[in-house]
């Protein structure tokens, strides 16, 4: 295997995994394969344009700051050159395109076609990181980046998928945690990232990584028992002890 193709293999190879994990998720009525290709080529295209928005916004502050202005610029960065530029991305993808397939018929398809928008988008990313920083790094982001990306954008297909479905006294707040939600968590790794990679910081993202598949798993429950193809429809409701976010 020649070293592009191996790059692209070793890159690629985390996101196919993640995408099949929620792919089988979808269990009553899973999504047609084109649609899910579809979704994760658009979300390639949305790391593109994530690219072009940061490197905009990343012009208009000094590169002296950005380096050297301690926490604001660590926070500027983590939650507004890299949060909100790329979460914005996969959002429109998702929202202008995604959100009106016909095949978006239940809750937990905004799961599974946020999930696949958001590893297309990790995809390009990490052959990217690969193809300039070499395969070593590979283990790295597939452990870390390349799931935190499909856990931001299970988060916001959940919400995607409840302001579809749900008309109910939640809709805006659905509406503004779809987009909300994903900022703040990639956000908050991010700006763990920029306080260095030493023991102390891969255990607080191991934290981060756990709590994450803890929010998204609860949500691919809570979507599934909400699936109108779920052929017991008189099994009860999962437990919950306060109102749902």
């Amino acid at each position: 295997m020649g070293g592009g193709a191996l790059t692209v293999a070793v890159a690629a190879a985390p996101a196919i995994f993640l995408l099949g994990f929620f792919y089988l998720k979808d269990r009553y009525e899973r999504e047609p394969l084109l649609h899910l290709l579809a979704a994760f080529g658009l979300g390639a295209f949305a790391m593109l344009a994530a690219r072009g928005i940061g490197a905009t916004i990343e012009g208009l502050v000094s590169p002296r700051w950005l380096a050297l202005g301690g926490e604001p610029a660590k926070l500027f960065d983590a939650f507004v050159i890299a949060g909100l530029c790329e979460e914005f991305s996969k959002w429109v993808v998702l929202i202008a395109a995604v959100y009106h397939w016909d095949e978006f018929d239940e809750p937990l398809d905004g799961m599974v076609y946020g999930a696949a928008v958001a590893l297309g988008f990790a995809t390009l990313e990490n052959i990217l990181y690969v193809a300039r920083l070499g395969v070593g790094i590979a283990w790295q982001r597939a452990l870390f980046a390349v799931p935190a990306h499909a856990l931001f954008g299970g988060s916001m297909g959940y919400y995607a998928g409840r302001s579809k479905f749900d008309h109910g006294t939640a809709l805006w707040r659905d509406r503004t945690l779809c987009l909300g939600a994903p900022i703040a968590f990639h956000g908050l790794y991010n700006f763990a990232l920029h306080h260095g990679l030493d023991a102390r910081v891969w255990l607080l993202l191991s934290v981060i990584s756990v709590a994450l598949w803890w929010f998204v798993l609860r949500r691919v429950h809570r979507a599934q028992y909400a699936s109108p193809f779920r052929p017991d429809r008189t099994m009860p409701p999962p437990p919950r002890r306060k109102p749902r976010a």
